[in-house]
C-alpha cells in the first residue's frame, strides 16, 4: 500500500523526548493542519533535523503519514527561522508560549487552517522582531489581534451587534454590556438575568460585565483592525480586551490556559 509523503512549512508547537536521540513533536502546518510526528534520531548531531526541533521555531518539514498510526514519521526538518529573540526577553517568551499554546487547543489534527497559520507566523515574527512588540502595550495589541484571528477562522467569533439572548438590537447608549460565554456574544443585560430566563439551565456566572470601550475594540477587530492600529489604545483597555477573549476561549475549550497567566493574571 502506498504511504503518502507530505511536505509543508510548519511551526513546532509542542515536543517531547521519545528517547535519548528521538522526539515526538506537534507541528502546525499551513496546508495540512496539526500533525503529530515521531522524529527518529532528531537529537543526533548529524541528522536531517537541523540539530533537533525547538518549540516556536519555523521550518520546512517532510513526513510520511501512516494510516495505521496516530504519529506520522518525520523524515526531514529544515530550520527556516529559529526565533532567537523570543528567548532573550521574558515578556516575548511568555507571549510566544501563549500564542502557540492556543493552537492545539482549538484545532484538530489534520484540519487545515491556512489563515490561522498565517496569523501564527505573523504574530511570532512580530514578537521575535527587535522593533515590533518592544513594550507591553504593543505585545498586548498583538495578543488581542491574534486571539481574534483564532476565533474568526475557527467559526467562533462572538456576536457583537445583536443581543444573543433575545435577538434584539443592542442598546448602543449603554456604558456596560453583558457577555455570555455560553451563548457566544453580547447581551443588553450585564447580569445575564434575561438570558437565564430565556435559556433554561444557563449559569449566570457565564455572563460577564463588559465595558463599552472593550466592545468598541472588538468591533474594530471585527472590521479588520491591525495590531498596529490597536497599539495606540491605552494598555489597560488592551489588557481588558485580551483578558475577555482569553476567558472566552477558556470557556469554549473547557480548560484553563495556564500560559495566559503572565498577561491576564486575573483569569
Amino acid at each position: 500500500m502506498l504511504v503518502p509523503t507530505i511536505q509543508d512549512h510548519a511551526v513546532c508547537v509542542r515536543h517531547w523526548d521519545w528517547s535519548e536521540t528521538s522526539q515526538t513533536v506537534s507541528l502546525m502546518t499551513r496546508e495540512h493542519g496539526m500533525i503529530r510526528c515521531l522524529a527518529k534520531g532528531s537529537k543526533r548531531e548529524r541528522s536531517a533535523f537541523s540539530g533537533g526541533l525547538e518549540i516556536a521555531t519555523m521550518g520546512h518539514m517532510v513526513a510520511i503519514i501512516k494510516p495505521s498510526s496516530e504519529l506520522a514519521l518525520l523524515t526531514a526538518w529544515d530550520l527556516i527561522e529559529p526565533m532567537y529573540l523570543i528567548r532573550q526577553s521574558l515578556d516575548r517568551y511568555h507571549a510566544s508560549m501563549f500564542v502557540i499554546d492556543l493552537v492545539p487547543r482549538l484545532i484538530n489534527d489534520h484540519d487545515p487552517h491556512p489563515l490561522i497559520y498565517d496569523a501564527l507566523i505573523e504574530t511570532l515574527n512580530a514578537i521575535a522582531s527587535p522593533d515590533d512588540c518592544a513594550d507591553q502595550q504593543s505585545i498586548h495589541a498583538r495578543l488581542a489581534w491574534y486571539q481574534w484571528q483564532l476565533l474568526e477562522h475557527t467559526g467562533a467569533r462572538p456576536e457583537l451587534m445583536n443581543d444573543v439572548s433575545t435577538g434584539e438590537e443592542l442598546n448602543e447608549d449603554a456604558p456596560v454590556f453583558g457577555f455570555s460565554s455560553t451563548l457566544g456574544g453580547l447581551t443588553n443585560d450585564p447580569k445575564g438575568q434575561a438570558a437565564h430566563r430565556s435559556h433554561v439551565g444557563l449559569d449566570l456566572s457565564d455572563t460577564w460585565r463588559v465595558r463599552r470601550s472593550t466592545v468598541d475594540l472588538m468591533r474594530q477587530l471585527r472590521t479588520g483592525a491591525t495590531p498596529t492600529e490597536l497599539s495606540t489604545t491605552p494598555e489597560d483597555q488592551l489588557v481588558r480586551l485580551g483578558g475577555l477573549l482569553s476567558s472566552y476561549i477558556r470557556s469554549m475549550i473547557g480548560s484553563q490556559v495556564h500560559s495566559s497567566g503572565h498577561f491576564y493574571p486575573q483569569i
